[in-house]
C-alpha cells in the first residue's frame, strides 16, 4: 500500500503532493478550508525553490505570473542613502534563476493544484484532521469531512498544515522556540517610491534605529512592512488614517497612492524536535517557522517538500526506510542551524539601534558589495545557495 495523505494544502503540501505524484505514488491531499488560502504574505520565491518547481514542471508558469528582482538594494531610511546593492547576476553561473522572484503564494498555489489534479493526485477541500494513530502498517486518520468524520487509513502521513499543525499536535511533539517582542505591520499600496528613493529596487530593506522599513515589489502592489512600537496598540495602528499617517512619515513628501490592504502580525523562532515519529513525517511551518525577513519560511518549506518527496521516491523503491530518517535529521538541522541562524542574524542587521553598530554594519555591508567575490558569496547566502554542496538549501 504505497499511498500517502498529506494535510494541508499550501505551497509546502502542494509541492510534496505533486513530487510523489509525478512518481507514481498515489497521494491525496486534505485541506480544512473550503478553498485554497488567499493568504499572500508569503511572496518570495529563492532560486532552488524555482529549480525544484522546474522539475515538477512548474516553474514556467510560477515565474510568469511574478516579478523578477535581478538586485537585492540596502538604505538608511533617513539620509535615503543607498547604502550597498547585489546584482543577482554574480550568481549566473550557479544557477538557471539567477533572480529572486516575488509572487505571493495566493498566485502559487492554484498552479500547483491545477498541476497536481493533471498528475492524478486528490485534493479535498472542508476535510479537517482531528485524530491520528498508526501501528507498523500504515496510519489512521480521523477526519471531519462534508459528510460528516470517517476514518482514513494509508501508509504514510506527511504533516505540511502550518504552524499550528494538528498532526505534530496529534503526535505530542513539542514545538520550542521563541517569539519576537516586535510586531510588524504589512501593507498593500499602489505607491510609486522611485521619486522617494531614486533608483530604488523591487526590493530594498531600509534600515532605521527605531522603525525599519521592507519595501517589496508584488504584481500589481508595493507592499511595505513596518516594525512596530512594543506599545501600540494593533487595531488603531490600522486605523486608515494611522496607517497614513505612517507611511506619509516614511514617504516624506506628498504623493497620492490608496492603500490596498493591511495585517498586523508576530514572528517566531521555532523548530519542532523531531520531524518524524514512526510513519508520519512534517515538514514546513509544521515543522518549524523563522523571522520572515529575507524571505526564506515559504522556501525552506518548499525544500522540505523536495527532499522528503525523495526520500519517499528511494524508500518505496527500496523498502529502507532509512532516506526517511536522514530526511528527520537533515531538515531538522537546516532548520535550526541554518535558517534561524541566518534570519536571525538579518533581523538584528535590521533592528541595530546604536550608532557605532549602525555604521560597522553598513561599512561592512558597503565592503561587501565592492568585491565580487564577497558579493557573490552574499547573494549565494541570500538565494539559498550558499551551502548547496552540503545540503544547506
Amino acid at each position: 500500500m504505497n499511498n500517502v495523505l498529506i494535510i494541508g494544502a499550501g505551497p509546502v503540501g502542494l509541492s510534496l503532493a505533486l513530487s510523489l505524484a509525478r512518481t507514481g505514488v498515489r497521494v491525496t491531499v486534505l485541506e480544512a478550508q473550503e478553498q485554497l488560502s488567499n493568504d499572500a504574505r508569503a511572496s518570495t520565491i529563492h532560486p532552488p525553490t524555482l529549480e525544484f518547481w522546474r522539475d515538477l514542471g512548474v516553474a514556467d508558469q510560477v515565474v510568469a505570473a511574478g516579478i523578477r528582482v535581478d538586485r537585492l538594494q540596502y538604505w538608511e531610511r533617513h539620509a535615503r542613502e543607498l547604502v550597498a546593492e547585489f546584482d543577482y547576476g554574480l550568481i549566473a553561473q550557479d544557477t538557471a534563476y539567477p533572480f529572486r522572484l516575488q509572487c505571493p503564494q495566493a498566485t502559487v498555489i492554484p498552479l500547483l493544484a491545477a498541476a497536481l489534479k493533471e498528475a492524478g493526485g486528490t485534493l479535498l477541500f472542508g476535510h479537517k484532521l482531528v485524530g491520528l494513530s498508526q501501528d507498523a502498517k500504515g496510519v489512521d486518520a480521523t477526519i471531519e469531512g462534508p459528510g460528516g468524520t470517517y476514518e482514513h487509513r494509508s501508509s504514510w502521513v506527511a504533516g505540511c498544515d502550518g504552524a499550528s499543525s494538528m498532526v505534530r499536535q496529534a503526535l505530542d511533539i513539542p514545538f520550542p522556540g521563541k517569539t519576537y517582542e516586535d510586531r510588524f505591520l504589512l501593507t498593500s499600496t499602489d505607491l510609486d517610491l522611485d521619486t522617494v528613493y531614486p533608483g530604488i529596487g523591487p526590493v530594498a530593506y531600509i534600515f532605521d534605529p527605531k522603525e525599519w522599513v521592507i519595501v517589496m515589489q508584488v504584481p500589481g502592489a508595493t507592499r511595505i512592512v513596518f516594525r512596530l512600537n512594543n506599545d501600540e496598540d494593533v487595531e488603531a495602528a490600522q486605523e486608515p488614517a494611522a496607517l497614513r499617517v505612517r507611511l506619509d512619515a516614511f514617504i516624506g513628501t506628498p504623493l497620492p497612492y490608496d492603500i490596498q490592504s493591511s495585517r498586523i502580525y508576530r514572528v517566531h523562532q521555532r523548530v519542532a524536535d523531531q520531524f518524524r515519529q514512526g510513519r508520519v513525517l512534517l515538514a514546513g511551518d509544521a515543522a518549524h517557522i523563522n523571522n520572515p525577513a529575507g524571505g526564506m519560511g515559504m522556501n525552506s518549506g518548499v525544500h522540505d517538500a523536495r527532499d522528503l518527496g525523495q526520500a519517499f521516491a528511494s524508500m518505496f523503491q527500496t523498502g529502507d526506510e532509512t532516506a526517511l530518517d536522514e530526511y528527520a535529521a537533515n531538515r531538522r538541522s537546516v532548520a535550526a542551524q541554518g535558517v534561524q541562524t541566518h534570519t536571525d542574524k538579518h533581523y538584528d542587521e535590521l533592528s541595530s539601534s546604536l550608532e557605532e553598530q549602525r555604521q560597522a554594519r553598513n561599512q561592512a555591508y558597503r565592503t561587501a558589495a565592492q568585491d565580487p567575490t564577497i558579493a557573490r558569496q552574499w547573494v549565494l547566502e541570500r538565494a539559498m545557495l550558499s551551502g548547496r554542496a552540503g545540503g544547506q538549501a
